[in-house]
């Protein structure tokens, strides 16, 4: 039977549709990547296509030295650059004020916009890497995080990724974006406060859900220092939550195997999506706090496979053609 299925934390619901019974074949995705190379901002030779680099890695005596660009000098030959985005959200800005007048309320746009350009290869994307390229794209959200965490106004780092046209990418080449906004975002906030209500001293709610998950049905992969399921209450079809095991409430906590085991088992999950669903479009995002230690640290991950419509809309509820448990089988299987 169909089942309406709640969210661990909050007061909302997804409605799984079972009797839909839909594979993985049903969501199959043929990608077409042509594009010009020869144009792309982020291929090695068009540095000067965007702005100087905030920091880059550089290969050397194989070992990686961290660097950064000048207005009149672009590194070359390097293995991953981070840039300030050409057309960001939000800028940086000497001041952060709010306004008001009547029911309207607004705020100066501070903040900061990064992109990191993972590779020098054009179609290197996380999924078909190897390992020591993931972990260099973790080594660079660790490293980005701590850093604009410290701006001022600054109160939430997102890190995000986005595949495909359908997902939001609107390049090819593999990139990753980190956007820092003054305020803590509305269900980051809700989270955190049930995260606070259920801390007994040493633990939060999120550490429950990674006992009961790791022996459930919807347990996919884990490694020493992470863990991978399917939520129960998936908003997306073959949608992943990878947690580590130890509580963490940031990316900066990390030591150097947890960063490597995040990394890996991000990695794997994306090659079985690679492979179970045909290279699909797909977001994922770390959910993190600067500073309150009651939250847990979590990569979600987001195949876009199907178009949320008038309902979810109108409504605010999700209605997922595939089970949970069953896209868990797939994956699990897959990795």
């Amino acid at each position: 039977m169909t089942e309406i299925r709640k969210d661990y934390l909050l007061d909302k619901w997804v409605i799984v549709a079972t009797e839909r019974g839909k594979r993985p074949s049903d969501f199959k995705f043929d990608r077409d990547r042509r594009d010009d190379v020869e144009k792309c901002p982020f291929c090695p030779g068009n540095e000067d296509m965007t702005p100087p680099a905030s920091m880059v890695y550089i290969p050397k005596n194989g070992e990686i030295t961290v660097d950064k660009d000048s207005d009149g000098f672009r590194h070359r030959g390097w293995a991953l650059r981070v840039v300030r985005n050409l057309y960001p959200a939000l800028s940086p800005m000497d001041r952060f004020e709010e306004f008001s007048e009547g029911l309207t309320v607004w705020r100066t746009g501070t903040g900061e916009h990064e992109v990191i350009i993972e590779t020098p290869k054009h179609d290197e994307h996380i999924q078909v890497s190897d390992e020591k390229q993931a972990h260099l794209v973790f080594r660079a959200y660790l490293e980005r995080f701590n850093a604009l965490k410290r701006l001022p106004f600054v109160k939430y780092v997102s890190i995000i990724r986005n595949y495909g046209k359908a997902a939001g990418a609107s390049l090819t080449h593999p990139h990753s974006q980190l956007i820092a906004v003054p305020m803590i975002p509305e269900r980051i906030a809700e989270e955190v406060k049930v995260c606070e209500d259920s801390w007994n001293g040493d633990t939060c709610i999120y550490d429950h859900v990674i006992e009961s998950e790791s022996g459930s049905e919807r347990f996919i992969s884990e490694n020493k220092s992470a863990v991978a399921f399917c939520p129960f209450a998936s908003t997306r079809s073959f949608e992943v939550w990878i947690l580590p095991k130890r509580h963490l409430h940031n990316i900066a906590q990390l030591t150097e195997e947890e960063l490597r085991d995040l990394a890996s088992l991000t990695r794997r999950i994306l090659n079985a999506y690679h492979r179970v669903l045909g290279d699909p479009p797909y977001n994922y995002c770390f959910q993190q706090t600067i500073n309150n230690e009651r939250y847990h640290l979590q990569v979600r991950l987001y195949p876009r496979l199907i178009i949320h419509a008038g309902f979810e809309i109108n409504t605010g509820i999700i209605i997922n053609p595939m089970k949970p448990e069953d896209a868990a089988r797939y994956l699990r299987e897959a990795v």
